[in-house]
Formats: C-alpha cells, sequence, structure tokens
C-alpha cells in the first residue's frame, strides 16, 4: 500500500521480481555505504511496520517500505522485537537497543521523519531508558506484549556502566548528542527532501550535528524515480539532487500545462534546466503513464543526463485567487523565516484556504459537550476569514529545551512576507489588496504527532507524510483546537509526551 496521506490511498501490485529492480537501483548507494561502514560494529534500523494483512486469496497487503526494506537479520534489534504495533512502543525499544550499543557505527532511518521521532523517544524518556540499560529488562507498563518482553529481556543484558555513560550525555543537551552518544557513528541513512525537510533541518542542527547524513534515493511507493548522484560527499553536504533511475521508463508535463487533462509530455532529452515538470512513470509494477503529481525542477547535468530537485505536489497548492501557491513556495519561505526566529525551529506544519475555515460546521464534533465550546471557537476564527487567504498551521520548539516556545506577533508576518518573495504571484495579489495577510496558528507540542496517530488511525505506518495542504473538516478542527494559548502555555508538553513518552 501507498501511504495514502498525501493522495487517495491506493493499492499497489508489486510482482516478484521487483525487490531484485528495486536492489539494483541501489547498488551504487550500497557500494557507498560499504566502503564508508567497512568494521563489524553495529547498526541500527529504525523500523515502524504494520502487521501485513492476508486477502482471501492469499495475497498479502502492507505497507510498501516493509516489504523492499524489512529489519535486517543482523540490526541490533531482535527479530521478535520489530513488528509492534504501537509506533511509541516500538520507537521506545529501538532507542533502548540502539543506546546499549556505544560503538554503533550505522543507522539506517530510511525518513528523517522517524529519525526525528527516535530523537524525542530518547529525550523524554531519558531517565526510564537508562533505567532499563542498568536493569537490562523493559520497564513495566510498556505496552508490548507478553511474546515482545520476553524477546526484548533475552537480548538486553544488564549494563550500569553503558547507563552512566548515557545518563551523562543526555544531561548534557541536545547538540550534537549522537557523536556524544554513538562516538562511531560514521552515517546515517535517511529521507531528507520534500515532506521531510523540516524535520531534516531540525536534526542537522542538533541531534545529528556533524554527523554525516545521506538519501538512499528518491522516490515514492509508485516508482522509485531517481539516484544519488554524489553519495561521496561529507557530513556538511545537503543532497538534494538526483539523476533519473534508467529502470523504468518516464514521461513529463511541463509545468504550464499541469492542469490539463490530457497535456502533452516530454522525453528525458527535452528537458530545460531551470524548468519545472510534473513525472508521468510506467513500470513494471503495471503503472502505464501514471501521473505522479511529484513536479520536479532541473538542476543541472551528469554527463547527459539532468539532474533534478523535488519541489512539490501539485495536489499540494493553495489558491483563493486563481494564483496557485505550492508547497515549495511555503518550504523556503519558512526556511528563511526560521533565520531570523531567535533560536526557535520549525517542527512542521500545513496550510489551508480561508474558505475551508468558514465551511467548518460544529457539527463535525461528535461530543455534545464539545459542540458549545467549539460555536465560540469557529466564530473566533472564520472572524479571521473575513477575507481571502491562508490560514497556516505551525508547529515551533527551541533545539535545546523540552518545552514549547511561543512566537511573536512580528515572527509570525515574516512568513507573509517571505511567502510574497518566494511566490511572485501570491506577492503581487497581496500587494493589490486581493488576498489578505495570512493567519499564522501555532499549535501546541506534540500536535502534528497526535494529527499523524488520528490520519494512520494509530496504525505504525513509517511511510506517512504530512499534508502541507489540508482541506479536511474535522482535522482542520482538531488543529484550530490545539491552537497554543500565548499567556498561559509557553511550555505545554502534554501532546509530546502522550505521543512520544512511552508509558501508561
Amino acid at each position: 500500500m501507498s501511504s495514502g496521506t498525501t493522495a487517495k490511498p491506493k493499492s499497489i501490485p508489486v510482482y516478484e521480481g521487483f525487490v531484485i529492480e528495486f536492489l539494483k537501483t541501489l547498488g551504487f548507494f550500497l557500494n557507498h555505504i560499504i566502503n564508508k561502514v567497512n568494521t563489524l560494529q553495529r547498526i541500527a534500523s529504525i523500523r515502524f511496520t504494520v502487521k501485513d494483512t492476508l486477502l482471501a486469496n492469499g495475497v498479502k497487503m502492507g505497507t510498501f517500505s516493509s516489504h523492499v526494506s524489512p529489519l535486517p537479520p543482523y540490526a541490533l534489534i531482535p527479530q521478535g522485537a520489530g513488528k509492534i504495533p504501537n509506533e511509541s512502543s516500538q520507537s521506545y525499544v529501538t532507542a533502548l537497543f540502539a543506546l546499549s550499543e556505544k560503538d554503533l557505527q550505522y543507522i539506517d532511518g530510511m525518513f528523517s521523519s522517524s529519525v526525528f521521532t527516535l530523537y524525542k523517544t530518547i529525550e523524554l524518556n531519558g531517565e526510564r531508558l537508562v533505567a532499563d540499560l542498568a536493569s537490562g529488562s523493559l520497564s513495566k507498563g510498556l505496552d508490548v506484549g507478553d511474546e515482545v518482553r520476553k524477546v526484548v529481556d533475552r537480548h538486553l543484558k544488564p549494563n550500569p556502566i553503558r547507563a552512566a555513560e548515557v545518563w551523562g550525555e543526555l544531561n548534557q543537551g541536545n547538540d550534537r548528542l549522537a557523536l556524544r552518544l554513538w562516538p562511531e557513528l560514521k552515517l546515517v541513512n535517511m529521507t531528507t527532501t520534500g515532506e521531510f525537510e523540516a524535520h531534516a533541518r531540525l536534526l542537522r542542527k542538533s541531534f545529528l550535528k556533524d554527523v554525516c547524513l545521506q538519501t538512499l534515493m528518491y522516490g515514492s511507493t509508485e516508482g522509485q524515480i531517481g539516484i544519488v548522484p554524489f553519495p561521496q560527499k561529507g557530513a556538511t553536504f545537503e543532497q538534494k539532487s538526483y539523476a533519473f533511475n534508467p529502470f523504468i521508463f518516464l514521461e513529463f508535463i511541463a509545468e504550464e500545462n499541469i492542469a490539463e487533462d490530457n497535456p502533452p509530455t516530454l522525453f528525458v532529452d527535452q528537458l530545460e534546466l531551470g524548468k519545472s515538470y510534473e513525472i508521468v512513470l510506467s513500470n513494471t509494477n503495471g503503472f502505464y503513464r501514471y501521473r505522479l503529481s511529484d513536479v520536479i525542477r532541473v538542476t543541472g547535468y551528469l554527463h547527459s543526463n539532468p539532474l533534478f530537485e523535488f519541489m512539490y505536489r501539485s495536489g499540494h497548492l493553495l489558491s483563493v485567487r486563481a494564483e496557485k501557491t505550492s508547497s515549495a513556495a511555503f518550504t523556503e519561505a519558512l526556511k528563511y523565516s526560521e533565520q531570523d526566529w531567535k533560536n526557535k525551529h520549525l517542527v512542521n506544519y500545513t496550510a489551508t484556504e480561508s474558505t475551508h475555515i468558514i465551511l467548518i460546521d460544529s457539527r463535525v464534533i461528535n461530543e455534545p459537550i464539545r459542540i458549545l465550546q467549539m460555536i465560540n471557537l469557529l466564530a473566533d476564527f472564520q472572524s479571521r476569514a473575513d477575507g481571502m487567504n491562508y490560514f497556516l498551521f505551525i508547529e515551533v520548539t527551541y533545539l535545546d529545551q523540552n518545552n514549547a516556545c511561543v512566537l511573536q506577533q512580528k515572527e509570525k508576518e515574516l512568513i507573509d512576507k517571505h511567502l510574497q518573495k518566494s511566490s511572485p504571484i501570491y506577492g503581487y495579489c497581496r500587494s493589490s489588496g486581493s488576498i489578505k495577510p495570512m493567519s499564522v496558528i501555532q499549535v501546541k507540542a506534540g500536535t502534528f504527532a497526535r494529527l499523524k496517530s488520528i490520519m494512520t488511525k494509530d496504525a505504525n505506518n513509517q511511510q506517512y507524510k504530512t499534508p502541507r495542504a489540508l482541506r479536511n473538516p474535522e482535522l482542520l478542527t482538531f488543529l484550530l483546537e490545539n491552537e497554543i494559548d500565548v499567556p498561559n502555555n509557553c511550555n505545554d508538553q502534554i501532546f509530546f509526551q502522550k505521543k512520544y513518552s512511552s508509558f501508561k
């Protein structure tokens, strides 16, 4: 199954030989890993996987990532402890085994959001993790089941010396924490572009500072589109451009033609430097001229092969005056705003048009007691949507403090100013007055973690991506309810603790 979070949920057939094709795509990168990680020191694989569903015809159905990249038998986490249904419990067990090994040399994180979850788990459960390391057993109250608990207790050995080392490093803060916990750490593999860029930036500035980060490839459940052209680059290099994968057939739709139902397509040799295109793919899994909705921009060439970077998904556009502001423009505006926020950093964001706020009805709330509260709440927010404008929901944090932080109004206004620069058409509409100033809603710490739980129905889905354009009334209501109360909730951590703290 695809993640189902950036478009309609879909089930995709995967034929027997596809894993071999997938490994062929990875060959260049795997060779680099072997050269980089060339000792017998341990590796940790972060996997959050749901249990496969067996269909009536005997075919297994599950997440694509767990099918092509399951928990390897040589990783730190034992096989019997790698498929815990609850994500926070799985993250706790993963963190426990990772912390037990000082000579860890490689973390296979798959996505930056998964590594961020591991980081928050360590940050918020440090004392319990250290106690479990010292005793060599799982704490009571962790929801893992008896069989998993037996596996963990059998493989985890009491190590009070290592526990003391970990506790000492945790008390020194988050800056370069990964290298202080694991001095031999040579490489972390995780996707850092597109929807995962915000988490990657946070990790680079704190937990994974000075660690060499690499991205395997650019792809999706539907197909593996690009491979890394420069895997030999060091820790300070940010992978943004990819070369096209030679194992699938690609066509491209020029950005100006994306809105058409049957637009003309181009081949790879017809792409032009600096221009943007939507990807159309055909592959051995049965996709024929399938519009992926991913929009890329050509950034250069490696020999005769164009290099490209991900820009946005065509479904992630906001438009109140036919201006079509992309998620790429929002990401750029937030990145520049973050530089002026005085040590405050973006955790996650989503946005919608004011029309979708106006259309929210209190009847989306099923609980009678909450309906009265929502009537007043919606009236307040809908009064802010009296003109055509955007509503931006953001979560912000300090890097080295276990609490939330509050953006001042001037800091919020920076986002709108930078968006006018990153999206010239939006800038024109703002200057002409046809679009009103953006309404920035800062939500409580952990709200986006809760949003993920709601959207995935608490399934342990590693492939989840936060939608950058959100129009579901129930989910918008949830975000509105979690606006941070500036005078009273500067240190609110309730939602982070509920999501990442694994204990009852």
